[in-house]
């Protein structure tokens, strides 16, 4: 069997869109999502694809990579047709993802696999470990927030120190240049939560063809465990309802304490996601 490897940048054509949607529906697991569906055809995604043709035409290969927050940190994943697996199929679309991250002049990368035993030892076979884990979390749209009359959630509005200080706090200074590119970015938004002009939480939005995905979440340091997380969580949960989307989702990491926060707002486990990074050895 000849086949041929192409590289391809987003936003993706039509027809190499559909090759894709024919490839990742024969596989056992869902992958869109890790693979990066929804910034296939965004002019402003700064991805690519690495595609694996037969000399008939067939897409029996792909992988794709994308710089997520624009500081050319990629995350890329790889999928096979099951047909035709252990044929180093796999190995040579990665090594498309490996000349395509030089020519983009990437600083960074993270290999990303849903959680099992063959993407494990195919990650490892190329020198990767395990890094960490993150579970995807949805949740059902909501008709009604019952937000407290106390609390406002509104759209960003320049207050830039005391968004930093929240995130900041929340997680470290490495955040903030995440912070600079979803007050930046077309397709992103910043939403804060406020009590008597205190900023209590925050968080990111991005729409997608049927849900909102939910990123950069945090409550303020001070202020956790008083409810205010989980009341952000379910107005993001209205706030799809009102966009006319039909669900909300997010990504925690599998050590993050708060996950009992994100349950009790109406959030059920979905897949989890491995990331994998080269040996330094």
């Amino acid at each position: 069997m000849e086949v041929s490897l192409s590289i391809e940048s987003f936003p993706l054509a039509d027809s190499t869109v559909g090759d894709l949607q024919k490839l990742l529906a024969q596989l056992p697991q869902v992958y869109e999502t890790i693979f990066h569906k929804p910034s296939w055809q965004m002019t402003e995604a700064r991805g690519f694809t690495v595609l694996a043709y037969t000399d008939e035409g067939k897409l029996i290969g792909a992988a794709a990579a994308l710089d997520l927050v624009g500081m050319h940190q990629y995350e890329w994943t790889v999928c096979v047709d099951p047909e035709v697996r252990r044929q180093s199929i796999g190995s040579a679309l990665v090594d498309g993802i490996q000349y395509g991250l030089q020519q983009r002049q990437a600083e960074g990368e993270l290999a990303a696999g849903l959680k099992d035993e063959g993407t494990a030892a195919f990650l490892e076979s190329l020198g990767y470990v395990s890094d960490f884990e993150e579970i995807m979390l949805g949740a059902k749209r909501l008709e009604h927030s019952d937000l407290p009359a106390d609390l406002k959630v509104a759209p960003y509005n320049g207050q830039k120190e005391e968004l930093e200080a929240l995130l900041t706090g929340a997680f470290d200074e490495e955040v903030i240049p995440v912070i600079a590119y979803n007050i930046e970015e077309a397709g992103r938004d910043v939403w804060t939560m406020e009590k008597q002009g205190t900023m209590l939480a925050a968080a990111a939005i991005v729409e997608e063809d049927s849900a909102i995905w939910v990123t950069a979440f945090a409550v303020h340091p001070k202020e956790q465990g008083k409810g205010y997380g989980q009341a952000f969580l379910k107005w993001c949960r209205h706030y799809a309802f009102s966009k006319g989307k039909q669900q909300v989702l997010l990504d925690v990491d599998t050590s993050n304490n708060a996950l009992r926060v994100y349950e009790k707002a109406g959030f059920q486990p979905l897949q989890v996601v491995e990331y994998w990074r080269r040996s330094e050895s």
